[in-house]
C-alpha cells in the first residue's frame, strides 16, 4: 500500500518506459532508471544508481491498465514529498530520522532499508523516516534530494 501525503498538485510524476511482459513493481515500490530512461525492476545484488517510486500499476481502471499493455507507468519524482507505506514497501528495523535507500537484496527487491541495515556497497539515498510505527506496520518518509553514499 502506498499512500501519498503530498498534494499531487506539487509532485512531479514522469511516464516512464517499461517492458510489461517482465516489470512486476506496483505502487510503494521502487525500480531502476537504465541509460535509455526506461525503468526495469531493481535487479537482485544490484545498487542502481538512479532509483524512481513507482506510483503507477496495471488495475481494473481502464486508463491505467492502458499504459502498463502499451508499456508505460508513472514514476513519482520529486524531492520533499512525504508518502506512507506498509510493509509491501520497506524492510528491516528503521528509526526515525534514518536514511533509507533501495534495497538489492532477494528477498527485499525495491522496498526501502535503512542505511544501519544494509549490506556493504554503494547506494543512492532517496528517502528519510520520519514517522515508524511498527505496531500498525507502516512507515512515512519524505523523498530527499538523492545522495550516493557508500557503507
Amino acid at each position: 500500500m502506498l499512500e501519498i501525503l503530498t498534494p499531487l498538485t506539487k509532485v512531479e510524476r514522469v511516464s516512464r518506459q517499461i517492458d510489461p511482459s517482465t516489470f512486476v513493481a506496483e505502487p510503494g515500490i521502487w525500480a531502476q532508471v537504465q541509460s535509455d530512461g526506461s525503468i526495469i525492476d531493481v535487479a537482485e545484488g544490484v545498487n542502481a544508481k538512479i532509483n524512481k517510486l513507482v506510483i503507477g500499476s496495471a488495475s481494473q481502471n481502464p486508463y491505467e491498465s492502458h499504459d502498463i499493455e502499451v508499456g508505460r507507468i508513472t514514476t513519482m519524482e520529486s524531492f520533499g514529498v512525504r508518502c506512507k507505506v506498509d510493509t509491501v514497501g520497506y524492510s528491516g528495523v528503521i528509526a526515525d530520522g534514518d536514511f533509507l535507500v533501495v534495497s538489492s537484496a532477494a528477498s527485499t527487491l525495491g522496498v526501502l532499508m535503512s542505511t544501519a541495515a544494509v549490506a556493504a556497497g554503494t547506494y543512492e539515498i532517496v528517502a528519510r523516516a520520519e514517522e515508524v510505527n511498527t505496531v500498525a506496520g507502516y512507515i512515512v518518509f519524505r523523498t530527499v534530494s538523492p545522495t550516493m553514499i557508500t557503507i
